[in-house]
């Protein structure tokens, strides 16, 4: 006799507030205390409404750092590369890349041909 999976219902569990997963609860902490921050400067130099903006701003640019996934869509190129990744993903993933220090040559006389030579360091 075979072996089959019970679909049970799992979505809400590990959920704070009913829309935050842990990650993006504390994704959205680092973006209010960047926010924070900048509330602080601005209202020192008495633009509190200012600070205000800008602390709702950070606090959901972090949100969607942690919490909201790119759509899979053939629409946009970009799209189609990194559908159905996390924003934070897609970011580590980027930077990983211009960190790395090698510089890839495509020679489209050769097929499937790539050199790679490491750059040296700007200064």
């Amino acid at each position: 006799m075979g072996t089959h999976l019970i679909p049970r219902e799992i979505d809400g569990d590990a959920r704070i507030l009913l829309i935050f997963t842990p990650k993006g609860f504390v994704w959205t902490l680092v973006g209010v205390g960047i926010g924070a921050f900048f509330y602080t400067m601005c209202n020192s130099l008495g633009a509190g409404v200012v600070g205000w903006v800008l602390l709702g701003l950070c606090a959901a640019a972090g949100f969607v750092i942690g919490q909201v996934k790119i759509p899979d869509s053939a629409a946009f190129s970009l799209f189609k590369k990194v559908g159905g990744e996390y924003v934070q993903t897609v970011i580590t993933k980027y930077l990983a890349f211009k960190r790395n220090r090698k510089l890839y040559i495509y020679d489209p006389g050769e097929k499937g041909y790539v050199q790679s030579t490491t750059t040296q360091q700007k200064k």
